[in-house]
């Protein structure tokens, strides 16, 4: 999944927050389940902690959004990326869930 923010802000708009709500929904609850949050920011490279710094505030606000939606703090992991930002647009959070298996438990 895919969020984007506002140049230079690291707060979840609403359509982020339901679409992590949805997400979160979405996903059994397992013990292998993690979520993988990768945060961007545009950044120059006389500069780079900038950018750094930006991209960890919308790491941890996407971490934030899905604790408060039940997911367990020991299962999100977070990357701050800073301007290495590949594929996509420099303004992002990409999160990505792994271990969902069969091992659907209730939450």
């Amino acid at each position: 999944m895919r969020l984007t923010f506002a140049s230079g802000q690291s707060d979840l708009s609403p359509e982020s927050v339901a679409a992590i709500k949805q997400l979160t929904a979405s996903v059994p609850s397992s013990d292998a389940t993690t979520f993988n949050v990768d945060a961007y920011a545009p950044g120059t490279p006389d500069d780079p902690s900038t950018a750094r710094r930006l991209s960890l505030s919308r790491a941890m606000a996407v971490r934030s959004a899905l604790i408060a939606d039940g997911v367990p703090s020991a299962r999100i992991f977070v990357r701050a990326l800073g301007a290495k930002f590949g594929d996509g647009p420099a303004d992002r959070a990409d999160v990505s869930v792994e271990g969902t298996g069969n091992q659907a438990a209730q939450k």
